[in-house]
């Protein structure tokens, strides 16, 4: 999913590492609640973590993490890595950017239209469609979701 030896490099390939780690990152804290403990403020590419960015441009030790994986020294939470690669294996950078910035919106918007509307005008070099139809996935796959004004208004009607 991610290359990373190619993640500190100054090009594309570089480039594309270090944004999907970033909106991989921020979907397992917000969709799986899994936290890693960086803090996301949006940014031109969606949701942006500057300590994650702070990490791996100052702290990641390739050579320790390929010791680790050569000799399995890690724990593996298997239900988190199913449901994980399940929801995001095969998105490409373009879908893990709106669909991150889908759900961060959820974060400060009172409905439904509200967050449509505020990525539509964010994320305007994406069409409608493509907006709405990653809405529509991700409210399929319970990512995101607002209580229906319906039945707010039908459950004080009971009083």
């Amino acid at each position: 999913m991610i290359n990373i030896n190619n993640l500190l490099k100054d090009d594309e390939n570089g480039f594309i590492n270090r944004l999907k780690l970033q909106k991989y990152v921020f979907l397992a804290k917000a969709s799986l609640r899994n936290d890693f403990g960086y803090d996301y403020n949006i940014y031109r590419d969606g949701p942006y973590s500057a300590g994650l960015a702070n990490y791996f441009y100052e702290e990641l030790d390739l050579n320790r993490i390929s010791s680790d994986v050569k000799e399995k020294n890690w724990i593996d939470d298997i239900i988190f890595t199913d449901r994980f690669l399940t929801l995001f294996k095969d998105k490409e950078p373009e879908w893990l950017v709106v669909a991150a910035t889908l759900i961060d919106s959820t974060n400060y918007c009172e409905n439904e239209q509200e967050s449509l509307n505020k990525v539509y005008a964010i994320k305007s070099k994406y069409s409608r469609d493509y907006i709405d139809d990653i809405w529509n996935e991700l409210k399929g796959k319970s990512l995101v979701h607002y209580e229906s004004d319906l039945k707010t208004k039908n459950f004080f009607s009971l009083f």
